[in-house]
């Protein structure tokens, strides 16, 4: 069992967990207690500035992810860390403290077992020890120095060569009632007909034309009621156009929900999520954006500047 105790800040409090249990603490205490003890934190400069302690450091599980499991993902959550832990998702603010310490056991769990990344893991170790990496005592003593030489962990991994680059897409033209046709495989054949999502995915169709002149996109503003399924209205014809002309189709979302929308109606278009995941990526932007001053220099809301709270792991992303 870890020595060490576990904070967890939000917007209902602040709470403190370790072997004896959890209980809420106050914002002094919790300067106190981060002053005088490493303690384990999912993402420290949120909690950081959550707490207005902006200098906050100490033991991030998101480094000691980003150790073990060097270039994978993790969304940087309660429900995220739970995700790649196998642990239970906590319900509330009171249980993410505890949860922290089951998830930090549960990470440096990986180095007793088979863990594909222990190549170079050690020399890592000893480097990020004499820089002072909050994490490098706990998992120096988990890990067994080499009877020889280590390489780094990518040193491993299979050469490759860049591809030439995609070709330009061919000009194509999508004729006409192919759009929806493709609507009809979309919703599905036995589904209710909508005319207006019908005539939404005809008009998107004159956006994926062959140009009239080189360099000059063509412009479709089209405009339909909420409910009338433009999702899969300009879907049909934009993975038409990829199909054929072999292009890539940039979507921008103005709200992460139209995002996840997006995602569960990709679903299906490849209902293979091998072929999905080869298929169609999601790129995520800066959760936050500078917002205009008022007058008198304040800034509207509560943003000062561009930020995004999931900060990448600045100290522990140096195994390569």
């Amino acid at each position: 069992m870890l020595r060490y105790p576990a904070l967890h800040a939000s917007h209902a409090g602040i709470w403190i967990a370790n072997v004896d249990g959890a209980r809420p603490i106050g914002r002094g205490e919790a300067f106190r207690i981060a002053a005088d003890t490493p303690v384990i934190m999912l993402n420290a400069p949120l909690v950081g500035q959550r707490l207005g302690y902006p200098d906050l450091s100490g033991l991030d599980l998101l480094e000691l992810y980003a150790f073990l499991r060097p270039a994978q993902f993790a969304v940087p959550t309660p429900k995220g860390i739970a995700r790649v832990t196998g642990l239970d998702v906590p319900t509330e603010d009171g249980e993410v403290a505890p949860f922290l310490l089951r998830a930090a056991e549960a990470m440096l769990a990986l180095t007793d077992g088979d863990w594909p990344e222990r190549e170079g893991a050690w020399t890592a170790a000893q480097s990020l020890f004499r820089l002072r990496w909050p994490w490098a005592p706990v998992v120096a003593e988990r890990l067994k120095k080499p009877a020889v030489n280590e390489r780094w962990l990518f040193s491993s991994l299979p050469e490759w060569e860049e591809h030439a680059p995609r070709p330009a897409p061919r000009t194509v033209t999508i004729e006409p009632g192919d759009a929806e046709a493709r609507l009809v495989d979309l919703t599905g054949h036995g589904a209710e007909e909508r005319p207006g999502q019908r005539a939404y995915a005809g008009a998107a169709t004159a956006a994926f034309a062959p140009r009239a002149m080189r360099d000059t996109p063509n412009l479709v503003l089209a405009e339909a009621g909420t409910g009338i399924g433009k999702t899969l209205g300009y879907l049909a014809p934009a993975s038409l156009w990829a199909e054929k002309a072999g292009g890539a189709v940039w979507i921008s979302t103005y709200t992460k929900t139209l995002q996840r929308q997006l995602g569960q109606e990709t679903a299906r278009l490849y209902p293979d999520a091998a072929i999905r995941k080869a298929k169609v990526v999601t790129r995520k932007g800066a959760r936050e954006l500078p917002l205009p001053a008022k007058p008198g220099g304040r800034v509207a809301g509560r943003v000062r500047r561009p930020r995004c709270n999931s900060r990448a792991p600045r100290r522990a992303l140096g195994r390569i």
